[in-house]
């Protein structure tokens, strides 16, 4: 059995991604209470913790398996790296960039994936990054930092992240980066990804006739073994589907909305209109309740004067239809904005299973 540890998991973009390439993650830790909630509900025999990464002692994480990992993954929060608003490198959340680092040496997993935002890689933060990897570097063979974008990997959104491989080469056969970017293939437009979606209304759940209207949805709903809850799964065979709760505008927003047409980004609100035949920009997350619980500005849909639905940012980041983020919308994106798109993650572990000998 793989043990498969998943650090600052969030809602679990990863796991999904891990798991679909037969690394079924089977310890997860993340602090925020929701985003665990989601994670727990969605991988059931997953061993999810909610703890903090930046007190614990590895010692509680060894308690929970037996023997060497195979596998350590993660996306340390990024807030004080990023390029979007004002970067502060000394955000006290940078420092669990180290912390996950930490874990690495204290753990020695057989091989560890860390993603992060390109801002990392930017000249004021890279000293950071390279003082981290140096402090695994002579157990591992590390891979040179790389940006990837998730929409050249089959993602119907752009999103470029600073990936981070290591390996014990005496364990574990060589991983390549070329191996990572045999798996790239085309793009996904918007109007693929929310194909078949009805119109949001006052009830979360909705009848989706049709749930695999193409290659793209077909792929995103396949069913993994251990993951999902049990009622989602027999609510998505019966066609019934969450994340349907409508946005109320105003006429006068609808009327502006209306005068945007797709690709273009609406005067006022700053809300640009997605486009049914480009691949969405990236999806952002707003803030949680420590930084002003600020709204994420979600796009406006390309045929609807409205902004989107849960479900339908869920469809363009790569999440199945099963997939059960929060009750709450303000909860859902935010989720969804800090998800690694599990297509991505999917892509980025194929050949990492491959040199661990797992097939999924």
């Amino acid at each position: 059995m793989v043990t498969a540890i998943d650090l600052f998991s969030g809602c679990g973009g990863l796991s999904l991604g891990a798991a679909r390439a037969g690394l079924h993650p089977t310890i997860a830790v993340e602090l925020d209470k929701h985003a665990f909630a989601a994670h727990k509900h969605n991988f059931p025999n997953c061993q999810c913790a909610q703890l903090d990464l930046s007190s614990i002692d590895a010692q509680d994480i060894k308690e929970t398996y037996i023997g060497q990992p195979d596998i350590m993954f993660g996306g340390p929060p990024c807030q004080g790296f990023s390029y979007m608003g004002r970067r502060v490198l000394d955000d006290p959340r940078n420092e669990l960039l180290r912390r996950f680092f930490h874990f690495v040496n204290a753990l020695k997993p057989r091989v560890f994936v860390m993603e992060n935002v390109p801002g990392l890689l930017a000249e004021a933060s890279v000293e950071l990054l390279q003082e981290a990897i140096s402090s695994v570097a002579k157990d591992y063979e590390v891979l040179p930092p790389v940006i990837l974008d998730a929409a050249r990997f089959g993602a119907a959104t752009k999103r470029r992240r600073v990936i981070v491989i290591g390996y014990i080469p005496d364990v574990v056969a060589p991983i390549l980066l070329e191996d990572i970017l045999d798996e790239e293939r085309e793009s996904v437009c918007v109007g693929q990804a929310l194909a078949s979606l009805p119109e949001p209304g006052d009830h979360d759940i909705a009848k989706v006739i049709d749930t695999s209207p193409n290659d793209y949805v077909k792929s995103l709903n396949r069913r993994i073994p251990d993951v999902g809850d049990d009622c989602a799964i027999a609510d998505f065979e019966r066609g019934l589907v969450s994340g349907f709760t409508a946005t109320k505008h105003t006429i006068l927003v609808e009327a502006r909305f209306r005068e945007t047409l797709p690709g273009e980004t609406e005067n006022v609100s700053r809300l640009y209109r997605l486009d049914p035949n480009e691949t969405a920009r990236t999806l952002r997350a707003g803030t949680g309740s420590d930084r002003g619980s600020f709204q994420s500005a979600r796009p406006i849909h390309f045929s609807s004067d409205r902004v989107i639905t849960v479900r339908e940012a869920a469809r363009i980041q790569g999440f199945p239809d099963w997939f059960r983020f929060h009750p709450t919308k303000w909860h859902s994106h935010r989720m969804i904005g800090n998800s690694v798109s599990p297509i991505f993650a999917e892509a980025i572990m194929k050949p990492v299973a491959k040199a661990l000998g797992v097939t999924p």
